[in-house]
This record gives structure tokens, C-alpha cells and sequence, in this order.
């Protein structure tokens, strides 16, 4: 009985080894991808069961991003952060670290996420109602975070992209989930795609916390 059970030990430590190697080769792909994007604009639905949907944009180049969402308008040209909400004719600034993993503040990792970061781990295939299969990776941040506790990818093989994006937070009872609607890699960009024009907001109120 001993030596069956040793073997048994044996044999589902190696079932997820295989399963941390598997997930690793999936994100190293999705990484490579999205890395040879000079730049790409993400058009999204979020939601969270019971709450409704809303649509949103992303816009990354390297470290910097703008998204529009709910109101809101981010723009972030790689060491400072603008936060707009047109409805309140308010901007606040502030620093943002660039190394920070954080999806949530940092949505330039949304697709762009190092394995290293994260505990990580396959789950079963997800078929979906057309009939595609795609990969499950679950990643769990090596560091907490009070912004979410898991980031579930649904990734489509064929393309190394994901097509649906699950995040679990603390503060709700059920994930947020980001279903990716369109993908245009190589869109154009400037410095200005990523900072806040005052002068086209007059009358805005500035909060700098600087």
C-alpha cells in the first residue's frame, strides 16, 4: 500500500508539473504576440453578472495606454497617469510605476502579462457555443494585490490571443468579465494618443497628486 500510494504521489506530481509547463508555453506565446505589436487598440465589453455591460477601448504602445470606459479616460505616457471623468469636468494626475503587474492599474498588462509574476496553471478546455475549443490559464499574483485575486485566460490556440478575460476581485462576489471584441494591431499613435490635452478642456479642474 505504501509503494501504491508513493506511485500514485509520483505520478499526479508529475500531471502538474506537466500543467505548470503547459501554461508557461501558452502565456510565453501570448507574450511573444502581443510584443510584436508597435502598438494596438482593444475594443471590449465588460461585465459582471447582474450589473449590466458597458463597452470600452484600449490603446497600448509599450509601457503607455489610453482607455475610455464608464465615463472615464485614462491616459498614461509611461511616468504619469491622467485620470478624466468628463461628466465631473475633473482630471487627477499622478505617478504610476511602469514595473507595476497590476492589470488593473496598469492595463498595458492586460495582454502583456510575465509569467514570472504569477503563480500559474491550465485548466480543462473551454468549448465554446460556435464549437471552438480554447486554452485555460489561471493565473494567481505571486504578490498581493488589492485590486483582484485571479486572472483566468481563455485563449484561442490558433491565434495565441486571448478571446475572453475573467478577473475575481475582492470587493465582488463574481468576477468581472472582459469578452474582447475587436483587435487592431499596428494602429497609428502619437505622444499625444497618451497625454491629457488641457487646452481642449477648458474649465477642468486639476488635481495633482504629484
Amino acid at each position: 500500500m505504501k509503494k501504491l500510494l508513493c506511485v500514485c504521489l509520483l505520478v499526479l506530481g508529475a500531471g502538474g508539473a506537466r500543467a505548470d509547463r503547459q501554461s508557461e508555453g501558452i502565456l510565453g506565446k501570448l507574450r511573444e504576440k502581443v510584443r510584436s505589436f508597435t502598438s494596438y487598440e482593444l475594443a471590449f465589453t465588460a461585465s459582471v453578472e447582474g450589473d449590466g455591460t458597458v463597452r470600452g477601448t484600449l490603446v497600448v504602445s509599450g509601457r503607455r495606454f489610453a482607455a475610455r470606459v464608464r465615463g472615464q479616460e485614462l491616459y498614461y505616457d509611461g511616468s504619469t497617469l491622467w485620470n478624466y471623468i468628463p461628466g465631473q469636468q475633473e482630471v487627477t494626475i499622478e505617478r504610476l510605476d511602469p514595473n507595476n503587474p497590476s492589470v488593473l492599474s496598469n492595463p498595458s498588462k492586460l495582454m502583456n502579462i510575465d509569467p514570472a509574476d504569477y503563480n500559474h496553471r491550465t485548466l480543462p478546455d473551454f468549448t465554446t457555443s460556435g464549437g471552438k475549443t480554447l486554452q485555460i490559464v489561471e493565473l494567481t499574483p505571486k504578490e498581493t494585490t488589492p485590486d483582484y485575486t485571479s486572472v483566468t485566460l481563455y485563449i484561442d490556440p490558433a491565434t495565441s490571443l486571448p478571446e475572453r478575460i475573467s478577473i475575481a476581485t475582492p470587493s465582488a462576489d463574481k468576477p468581472v468579465e472582459l469578452t474582447l471584441e475587436e483587435l487592431r494591431p499596428g494602429i497609428p499613435v502619437s505622444e499625444a494618443t497618451f497625454r491629457f490635452d488641457a487646452a481642449a478642456h477648458p474649465g477642468t479642474e486639476v488635481i495633482d497628486f504629484r
